[in-house]
C-alpha cells in the first residue's frame, strides 16, 4: 500500500486558488466562515503533520479555536466617545458573539479564569459547537450555487471533518500567508458592517486580533525570577526595563501562551525581530519550559493567564520544520544569522 505523500508544486497551486476563490466569491452573512477557515488552519498546526495525510478534526477542537479567536473581538471597541460590540452578522449580533460578551464580562476578559471553571467552560464550549454544526461547517465551501469541496467532504450533518490528502499539509506551508488572507478578508468585513462606529478607522485589525499583546507585561515578574534575572538571549544582567519576547515570533503564529514567552533586553529582541533563534537557544528554551514546568504552571495560574506547553511545543516543531524545508537562517545575536541545522530535530524531540 502507497503511504500518504506532500502534495505537489501544482496541487499546492490548487489549493491556494481554492482559498482565495472562498474568500473572494463565498457568501459570507456572518464572520463565521472566516472563523472556520483560521480554526482549520490552527488546528493543522497542533495535530497535523507534513506527510500529506488526512487529519480528522473534532467540531469540539474547531469550537474551543471559536471561543479563543472571539475572545478578544467581543470586547467593547473604543472610539472616541462612542463604544460598542463590533456587529458580526448582517441582522442580529452572531449567537457567538453574545454567548461570549456575557462571558467576557463575567470574567472580566480573563480566557484562562473561564477556562478554568469546568462546568461554564463545557457549557460555552458546547453552545459553540451546535452553532458551528448548524452554520458554517457544512457550507463553508459553497461559492454561489458550486460546492468546492476541496477541504472535505461535504456530509451536511456530523461532528467530524476529515480533511483531504494535502490540505493539512498547505495549511501548515502557507500558514502565515494563508491567515493573512483569513484575517485582511475578516477585518474587512467587520469593517463594513460597523460604519458608524468605525467610520474610517484603519487599525482594526490589531484589535480584532492582536489586543493580547498589549497585556504582556504580567509575564515580567515571573520571567525575571525564572531566568534569574538575566537576559534569556544573550545572558547578561538585566539592569533595565526589559522585553517579553514571543521565543515563537507572533508573525509565524499570533501564539500567546505562557511557555512561549521569554525576558530579554531590548536591544536582543529588537535584534531577534520576527527570526527564529538558533539551536542554543531552542535547547536553552525547552530546557526551561521541561525542568521549570511546575514553577512556570503554577505562576501562570496565578496571573490567570493561559499556557499550554503541549500545544506550545508542537508549534514549535511546525516553526522549525518549515523554517528547515524552506532553508531560512536563525539569529544568533545581533547582527549574527546561520542557517538552521539539523540539530533542532534532537531538541523538540527530547522536549
Amino acid at each position: 500500500m502507497i503511504g500518504p505523500r506532500p502534495p505537489t508544486a501544482e496541487e499546492q497551486l490548487v489549493f491556494l486558488r481554492s482559498l482565495q476563490r472562498l474568500l473572494d466569491e463565498g457568501s459570507f452573512v456572518s464572520s463565521y466562515k472566516f472563523a472556520l477557515l483560521h480554526a482549520i488552519a490552527d488546528l493543522c498546526l497542533v495535530r497535523g503533520d507534513d506527510s500529506g495525510a488526512e487529519l480528522e478534526l473534532s467540531t469540539s477542537e474547531i469550537a474551543e479555536q471559536f471561543v479563543r479567536l472571539y475572545w478578544p473581538q467581543v470586547a467593547p471597541f473604543i472610539a472616541g466617545d462612542a463604544s460598542g460590540i463590533l456587529s458580526q452578522n448582517t441582522g442580529r449580533q452572531a449567537a457567538i458573539v453574545r454567548e461570549l460578551a456575557e462571558r467576557h464580562n463575567r470574567y472580566q476578559g480573563s480566557l484562562a479564569e473561564l477556562e478554568r471553571s469546568a462546568a461554564d467552560w463545557g457549557q460555552v464550549r458546547r453552545k459553540v459547537e451546535q452553532t458551528v454544526r448548524k452554520m458554517p461547517l457544512w457550507k463553508l465551501q459553497t461559492v454561489g450555487s458550486q460546492r468546492l469541496e476541496f477541504l472535505y467532504e461535504n456530509l451536511d450533518a456530523g461532528g467530524v471533518v476529515r480533511l483531504e490528502p494535502g490540505v493539512s499539509y498547505c495549511f501548515r506551508a502557507f500558514y502565515p500567508m494563508v491567515t493573512d488572507m483569513i484575517e485582511g478578508a475578516w477585518s474587512h468585513f467587520v469593517q463594513r458592517r460597523n460604519p458608524r462606529l468605525l467610520g474610517q478607522i484603519v487599525d482594526l485589525r490589531s484589535f480584532l486580533f492582536g489586543s493580547q499583546r498589549s497585556s504582556l507585561a504580567a509575564y515580567r515578574p515571573l520571567l525575571r525570577e525564572v531566568q534569574q534575572g538575566r537576559c534569556f538571549y544573550c545572558e547578561r544582567n538585566i539592569k533595565s526595563r526589559a522585553d517579553v519576547d514571543h521565543f515563537i515570533p507572533w508573525r509565524l503564529y499570533a501564539l500567546d501562551l505562557g511557555h512561549n514567552f521569554v525576558l530579554a533586553h531590548q536591544g536582543c529582541n529588537s535584534s531577534k525581530s520576527d527570526l527564529l533563534a538558533a539551536e542554543e537557544h531552542l535547547e536553552r528554551w525547552t530546557e526551561r519550559n521541561r525542568t521549570r514546568r511546575d514553577e512556570l504552571q503554577h505562576g501562570f495560574d496565578e496571573l490567570k493567564v493561559l499556557h499550554d506547553w503541549p500545544a506550545t511545543h508542537q508549534i514549535a516543531r511546525w516553526a522549525y520544520g518549515q523554517a528547515h524545508q524552506s532553508g531560512r537562517q536563525v539569529w544568533v545575536q545581533t547582527k549574527a544569522l546561520r542557517p538552521l541545522s539539523d540539530d533542532w530535530r534532537r531538541i523538540l524531540s527530547a522536549a
